[in-house]
């Protein structure tokens, strides 16, 4: 593997993979959950996330290597919980670049209306994964470049619309506060936090990043601080102009709301925005999800095949190919139901897979201040504690607000690498010792 991304690179990518399609779609959810109390739940995550970046700029800088989430939860408890963290994350990225992709065929449909037929849905979707594919398997500096390029994209049209916005705001657009009563806000919570996932990616391609300790660390700060202001400023402005009844019934709230206030044009460019937007962060999660499998099949806890780098390269290029067939598989969901109906399911499925997984690795750092605190500095071993407590109570907090539904299918996917573990546990006890 090749060092290619520095702090700018890498802090496009944590921005990248966190301003993606939720922006663009869950506001429209949140109203409907709970009303200008949705505030509340971005405020709750955004304070639940900070801690969470805490830990992992801690544990990134302290384990640079490949696999972040994983290699972390491998070290500090072994095989079994290092190959479920693997799996999970793998499964969350794999399963969220089937809601970009359903998010992408939505937005374009609006600028070209041949898109709303399922079949060309299909077949754009498909072209736009293969095509981020094949940039990611070029080269790890050319996923880092798209990247980059994106994010400015993608936060130029948020920005604008959102200070556009801010002459039309009016209290009276938040009242009442919380329409549905306070216990919405738990579900609430929990569809915000689709917003928040992927601060952490940045951890997993260590062994590609120039300086990678103090760069990761650098990266997940900087990151998760525009991150939040940009959503703030977007919600915001939202809220209080536009009544939440009225985003409630959008499936396209930004594009909506653009047109109503400022016209066609207005709402043009913030479609196109949203394009980019979701074609940027399925690059980042491309980029992060091939690294994911083949930093856990190298560790010897998944097929050896997809350890194999290209060698022109250096990428892992059948662990990009395996993760594209099965995202492009999941998108046939797109031919049932709505879209917003869709995407809300599979947001919620693929937050409650990588929040376990996030768990894990706050568990992680708790575990591995005891045993291994040279690996940390003073303030992080006195911080560390707090931050990763905490951590893991948000965590626990998100995952409860997803519903009994969900949290049944996250437990379900707990058990399916376990046949693989149990299989790879008999072939070392059958090979003889040297």
């Amino acid at each position: 593997m090749f060092r290619g991304l520095g702090l700018v690179a890498t802090t496009a990518l944590v921005v990248g993979n966190m301003i993606g399609s939720g922006i663009y779609v869950i506001p429209s959810s949140l109203a409907e959950t709970a009303g200008p109390l949705g505030l509340v739940a971005w405020a709750i995550n955004a304070a639940g996330y900070l801690c969470l970046t805490a830990v992992f700029a801690d544990l990134g800088g302290a384990y640079p290597v490949s696999g972040g989430l994983q290699a972390f939860a491998r070290r500090a408890f072994g095989d079994l919980v290092g190959l479920e963290v693997g799996f999970l994350y793998w499964l969350c990225a794999v399963i969220g670049n089937a809601a970009f992709l359903t998010a992408f065929v939505g937005y374009l449909a609006v600028l070209w209306p041949a898109a709303g037929d399922p079949w060309t849905a299909f077949v754009v979707s498909q072209a736009l994964l293969w095509g981020l594919t094949l940039t990611n398997a070029i080269g790890v500096r050319a996923g880092g470049a798209v990247q980059v390029v994106t994010v400015i994209c993608k936060l130029a049209p948020l920005v604008v619309l959102s200070v556009a916005l801010w002459p039309l705001a009016s209290l009276e657009n938040v009242e009442p506060f919380a329409p549905k009563g306070w216990g919405s806000l738990l579900p609430a919570v929990s569809l915000v936090s689709w917003l928040f996932v992927g601060m952490e990616s940045v951890t997993v391609p260590a062994e590609e990043i120039v300086g990678a300790g103090r760069t990761i660390r650098k990266s997940v700060y900087i990151g998760f601080l525009m991150t939040s202001a940009v959503y703030l400023l977007v919600l915001g402005s939202l809220s209080l102009a536009v009544p939440a009844e009225l985003l409630a019934e959008s499936a396209s709230p930004l594009a909506d709301v653009a047109a109503h206030h400022f016209g066609p044009t207005a709402a043009t460019l913030v479609t196109v925005g949203a394009l980019v937007s979701v074609a940027g962060i399925l690059n980042g999660w491309v980029l992060v999800t091939s690294r994911m499998a083949h930093a856990t099949a190298r560790d010897g806890l998944g097929p050896r095949a997809l350890a194999v780098l290209h060698p022109r390269f250096g990428t892992p290029v059948r662990a990009l190919v395996l993760t594209a067939v099965l995202s492009g598989a999941l998108v046939g969901l797109y031919f049932s139901g709505s879209t917003l109906e869709i995407y809300n399911f599979i947001a919620l499925l693929s937050t409650a897979t990588a929040l376990v997984a996030i768990g894990a690795a706050c568990a992680a750092q708790l575990a591995l201040l005891r045993r291994e605190p040279d690996r940390f500095t003073p303030h992080q071993r006195r911080r560390g504690p707090w931050t990763a407590s905490v951590g893991l109570a948000v965590v626990a907090l998100m995952i409860a607000g997803s519903g009994a539904t969900i949290v049944a299918l996250t437990a379900g996917c707990l058990l399916l690498p376990l046949p693989y573990y149990l299989l790879a546990l008999r072939r070392r006890s059958d090979t003889p010792a040297p």
